[in-house]
């Protein structure tokens, strides 16, 4: 049985192999850039948000890792391209699309409505992935801060619900963990997300990076008041002391006030002062304010205990997407739109936790959610010659889409400590 490193190294090469004939898209339609897309038939073409963002994630740190300066040179126009086809397609009020095809600049409407959801909170984060990695001169990225900056303000305006202060989804479509039980299929503007919230206070945090890199310090000390601000209304509103989870919430709590035939205004005295309500249904996106840096030692230490286990989001072969003992909990399903986040293993779930696992470090866990992945795909490609978009976590078996690359790079950047 081949050794660790073997089957990380066979995993690498298919990746970058796999990057360049499949995923590395040239300017088409009304893309003006190259660009990257997600590397199977169901998405061909495709330019989405949060994909991009973690190939350009994935793929410059395995070229990093392997001194491939070859092969970043090639892939550079395509990140760069993706950042700046985004920003190119930007609504008057600094909405961005969530996908951009060819023949289309913005299939999910997003710049049309704030009733629909708008690009995932990723762009920042790209820009300044980009410019660590020297891809993004500085007048590109001077050109484009003012952009980013309408696109949070857009966020703020369209999607924050002021008595907590958290961001709301505004549909169930788009929304990146496409079948979420506590947004798909909810009523509109009901939910405020763990997700949503966690990467826009991620993306404050980039866009006020990028701003110190051009001298803009005032700028990004509001970037800094606006991360602060975020980040204390999730641990306020999402953290749940008894199950020891972060949890997305309803944001549907007002007070009803009925005109009574006798009484008059009913519930007029009644203020409902917790303004929201956890869903406490256990998700994979419980780990990512603990991956930004929220939550103390005792806090994660009381998540893992009570919620990474073979009963809940420990799965055989990984992480899980939703915990086994939710009702809604049903990995093998196979589709597409929405695809399928009610259990099964998705890498980019188990790179955050693996992440997370070695910034608290926790190395032993971490090693041992590497060792899962890499197995798991190694066992996909000598079967399959692919990768899948998601996997069976009693199986290890691949489910639906098969030749996606998209995040599932990350696994090449999941090493053992």
């Amino acid at each position: 049985m081949p050794a660790f490193q073997e089957k990380h190294k066979r995993i690498v090469d298919f990746i970058t192999h796999t990057i360049v004939s499949n995923g590395l898209e040239s300017p088409l339609g009304c893309m003006r850039y190259p660009y990257l897309s997600p590397g199977c038939t169901a998405y061909s073409h495709d330019l989405w948000d949060w994909d991009s963002y973690w190939i350009i994630y994935a793929m410059t740190g395995i070229y990093e890792q392997t001194h491939n300066d070859r092969k970043m040179e090639e892939f550079k126009p395509h990140a760069v391209g993706s950042f700046l086809n985004f920003l190119d397609h930007q609504g008057k009020d600094g909405s961005l699309p969530i996908l951009i095809t060819p023949d289309d600049d913005d299939r999910f409407d997003c710049k049309l409505s704030a009733d629909n959801n708008m690009a995932k909170p990723f762009i920042a984060q790209m820009g300044k992935k980009l410019w660590d990695c020297g891809m993004l001169s500085e007048e590109e990225l001077a050109a484009s801060i003012d952009a980013i900056y309408a696109y949070h303000k857009c966020y703020l305006r369209r999607y924050q619900h002021q008595n907590t202060g958290l961001i709301f989804w505004a549909k169930d479509w788009g929304i990146g963990i496409d079948d979420d039980p506590t947004v798909w299929g909810r009523p509109p503007k009901s939910c405020a997300s763990v997700f949503l919230n966690v990467f826009l206070s991620q993306d404050f945090a980039a866009a006020a990076e990028l701003n110190r890199a051009l001298g803009n310090n005032e700028r990004a000390n509001e970037y800094c008041r606006m991360r602060k601000k975020l980040q204390e209304s999730i641990q306020k509103y999402c953290w749940d002391v008894r199950s020891s989870a972060y949890y997305s919430v309803d944001i549907q709590c007002q007070p009803n006030l009925i005109q009574h035939r006798f009484w008059g205004t009913l519930n007029c005295n009644l203020e409902t002062f917790w303004h929201c309500l956890k869903f406490n249904v256990l998700t994979w996106s419980s780990v990512l304010p603990f991956w930004s840096g929220m939550g103390d030692s005792k806090q994660f230490r009381d998540y893992w205990n009570a919620n990474i286990t073979s009963e809940r989001l420990l799965g055989q072969f990984g992480f899980r997407s939703l915990s086994a003992d939710e009702p809604m909990y049903t990995p093998e399903i196979k589709r597409g739109n929405p695809s399928n986040w009610l259990g099964p293993v998705w890498i980019l779930a188990n790179f955050i936790m693996w992440e997370t696992l070695k910034q608290r470090g926790w190395i032993n866990e971490a090693n041992d959610i590497a060792r899962t992945i890499i197995d798991m795909l190694f066992n996909d490609l000598e079967n399959n010659g692919c990768f899948h978009e998601y996997y069976s976590p009693e199986t290890g078996k691949g489910v639906e889409n098969p030749h996606f690359l998209s995040w599932n790079a990350l696994a090449g950047l999941m090493t053992i400590l």
